[in-house]
This record gives structure tokens, sequence and C-alpha cells, in this order.
């Protein structure tokens, strides 16, 4: 034991081996975090939800049982090759609401 070291040997080993399970447990617990729920855009009116994506910048909602779709608010939120146009999607109050952007690769390449 040296002058800065105040624990023995053994107990440091036992203090290392409670911080390590400290740790693990913390590291555990913080992976073991619901997920928060993705936006639906059946559940909002057709201008709640334009107005999300207008707000955020881009969101991914569901937009039915199995399906998902990412709206963005302009091209700047596409990568540099990437065109943006309008989207439908259900909404409670339009089954047809026409959303905010989605980019998509152009069929012939712009420069």
């Amino acid at each position: 034991m040296s002058r800065l070291d105040p624990l023995p040997r053994g107990r440091r080993r036992g203090a290392l081996a409670g911080l390590a399970v400290a740790v693990t447990v913390g590291a555990l617990t913080a992976t073991a975090a619901p997920a928060a729920a993705r936006p639906d855009t059946r559940t909002m009116t057709c201008a709640e939800a334009n107005a999300l994506v207008r707000r955020e910048g881009q969101v991914v909602m569901t937009t039915g049982t199995y399906t998902y779709r990412r709206f963005v608010a302009n091209v700047g939120y596409c990568d540099r090759w990437q065109g943006i146009k309008p989207e439908y999607a259900p909404s409670r109050d339009n089954p047809k609401c026409v959303m905010h952007s989605v980019c998509y690769q152009p069929m012939i390449p712009f420069d």
C-alpha cells in the first residue's frame, strides 16, 4: 500500500468489482428504456401532421398498420443528389392528405 492508495490490495479488488457491476447495471437500465412511439398520421388532422413536419424539419411517421414514411419540410433534409415530391398519407380527417415532401431518387441525375 502506497501513501496515495488508501485501500489495501484485497479491498481495492472488491471495490473495482462493485464499480464494474454498478456500471453494467446502469448500462442495461439505460438501454432497456422503451423507445418513443412514432407519430401516427392517422391520429392527427392533415393540418396537424403538416405542422409537425414544418416545425421539426423531418419526421418519420407511421402511415398504416405496417408502414411508415419520412417526411421532410424542404430539400435541405435530403441527400444532395435527391429531389423532393409531395406525398399522400391518411390522416384523421382526410384519407389522402397531401403531406409535405418526401425525398426521392430522380430517374435522371441532375447537377
